[in-house]
């Protein structure tokens, strides 16, 4: 077991090192066993001489692809110790900046002790303590189950006992010939970058569900899978087949459920009978509606569907829409939104927002739109409106937590994969701001560099030194007139206002510009989305939005 000790000095700047030195030689081996390949190829001789040298070849090829497996499990190896030891880092940090501002002490076996304090005391110091023992305590079973996971492949390897059978003649020579669904984003990162471009083709061609969802690979790659599940495979005149895809399914679907109700009623079914198929009748057109919504969205080039979810029958669909290149936008914005958040609804009003989240940050930052792309992130389980009693606890919002982490996780590994930079934020809003503050405690270090809350019911957290974040790169935006969620969770569950977080930076709260702003009397909840809404016109400015792109473009001071 790891001990708190043994984290102090862990750290995955060196672990990024080895692993670009590994691939690097995945990468060279991958083409030396291909030259081979091709010489073994050339030798049409036939004779004693040219078999023996048939021969060699191949006990050359057959300890080179011994080799390369080798090297592959260093390399996937050390990328799965690289997601661990970053995570760990991000939790060590945070753990001495709370000791430090509630003048606490760590001691080396990991024990927590509060000093004295002249004055008046921190009311939320005793949250905060609990806050940090809670990242002490994370961080070590992170880094025992790292010792766990990484220890037995590292070992295996030292003892020679480790063997893959992925020769020369497997579909990705060397390499495993699809993603184990117990990888790590940084793990498919390397994996997808050792790939061809045709072996990319291939497996999205073969399963673009999975594809479309996993973390890690490039968005291009995931846009393209989706469209496929979303509506179909295309014929030779390079259109989607009529019927196909998730969306000919639920049409279909709907179709059949409707004639059987009209039946139903025809014949006089019993309340029984009749009830349950109306149900069914009801989830089948909420998904239809989904779907269609989604294929709307695609209309605009620039739009492309960067995660899709069906789920399970009466389920709503969760979905990401992306605006922009991704995969090569010097900064990258996800947007998650919170409570009635479902495609059918929300789909266009919040690829709206992240449209002109985008615009706001080209302005403010003084850049073009392509150097930014912004994300409209529905893949989470979201309260509904009416009467959703979860909205009052958190528990959906710690579900989320995890698919954000790492689809931002895998936005940074890609990236860096490919060795490009970018700036990364997390915007969230209201229900969809405390998912975000749960999945940054949880976040590794320098995968997010800006993360702001709006229209916030709660942090997640109590202190803004629990985020895996760096603390000067904290922000939150609140509008005071008629947006009733600010603060309105309770602190036991939704952690604290993070208006009141100590070190936090303050955005603009001042949308009046905003078109359809309440400036006097309404429903309390009037101006609760205006953080993320255009001017009236030329002649006004919604500053809490200019704000909120000076964030994403990196331009934002305290």
């Amino acid at each position: 077991m790891a001990t708190w000790a043994d984290i102090q000095s862990w750290d995955h700047n060196a672990i990024i090192e080895a692993e670009d030195l590994i691939e690097a030689e995945v990468r060279e081996a991958r083409e030396i066993i291909a030259d081979l390949e091709h010489a073994a190829n050339d030798i049409r001789s036939q004779g004693e001489a040219p078999d023996r040298m048939r021969q060699r070849l191949t006990e050359i090829q057959d300890k080179l692809d011994s080799r390369l497996n080798e090297l592959t499990e260093y390399a996937l190896a050390t990328a799965e110790l690289h997601g661990y030891v970053s995570r760990v880092v991000a939790m060590r940090k945070s753990a001495w900046e709370v000791a430090a501002e509630i003048s606490a002490t760590i001691s080396e076996s990991g024990e927590a002790k509060l000093e004295a304090v002249s004055g008046e005391e921190d009311p939320n110091r005793g949250n905060k303590y609990l806050e940090m023992c809670d990242l002490i305590s994370d961080a070590i079973a992170i880094a025992t189950e790292a010792e766990d996971a990484v220890g037995p492949r590292y070992k295996a390897l030292a003892d020679g006992q480790y063997a893959m059978s992925e020769g020369r003649h497997s579909e990705s020579a060397g390499l495993a010939n699809d993603a184990d669904p117990s990888w790590t984003p940084e793990e498919v990162s390397v994996w997808w970058g050792l790939l061809s471009e045709s072996e990319r083709v291939a497996l999205i061609s073969k399963d673009p569900e999975k594809y479309g969802n996993l973390d890690g690979i490039d968005m291009a790659s995931r846009a393209r899978a989706n469209e496929i599940v979303l509506l179909g495979p295309k014929n030779l005149a390079g259109e989607h087949i009529p019927g196909a895809g998730l969306l000919g399914e639920a049409e279909n679907e709907y179709g059949r459920l409707e004639e059987a109700v009209n039946d139903a009623i025809r014949t006089g079914a019993d309340d029984g009978r009749l009830n349950d198929l109306l149900r069914q009748q009801n989830d089948a057109w909420n998904r239809l509606q989904d779907l269609r919504a989604l294929r709307d969205q695609l209309r605009d080039p620039e739009v492309t569907l960067v995660a899709l979810q069906p789920g399970k029958p009466g389920e709503n669909v969760r979905a990401a829409l992306a605006i922009g290149d991704v995969d090569h936008a010097d900064h990258v914005a996800t947007l998650v939104p919170g409570r009635t958040t479902n495609c059918r609804d929300s789909a266009g009003l919040n690829v709206g927002y992240a449209q002109n989240l985008r615009a706001a940050a080209a302005e403010q930052g003084k850049i073009d739109e392509s150097k930014v792309a912004t994300i409209a992130w529905m893949n989470y389980h979201a309260p509904q409106a009416g009467a959703d009693g979860s909205v009052m606890f958190t528990g959906r919002a710690g579900a989320g937590a995890d698919p954000l982490r790492n689809f931002m996780t895998g936005i940074h590994t890609w990236r860096a994969e490919q060795g490009l930079d970018v700036h990364q934020s997390g915007i969230t809003h209201s229900y969809g701001s405390t998912t975000g503050g749960f999945a940054m405690r949880d976040i590794g270090e320098g995968v997010v560099d800006d993360y702001a809350y709006t229209g916030s019911p709660g942090a997640g957290v109590y202190s803004v030194e629990s985020l895996g974040v760096d603390k000067e790169h904290v922000w939150v935006s609140g509008i005071t007139h008629l947006d009733g969620v600010l603060g309105m969770g309770t602190d036991w569950n939704f952690g604290r206002d993070p208006r009141d977080l100590e070190g936090i930076g303050h955005l603009s709260g001042d949308a009046t510009g905003a078109r359809g702003y309440t400036s006097g009397e309404g429903d309390s909840y009037a101006n609760h989305s205006m953080y993320f809404v255009a001017p009236e016109d030329d002649n006004t400015q919604n500053y809490a939005l200019n704000d909120l792109g000076a964030v994403i473009a990196g331009t934002k001071e305290r």
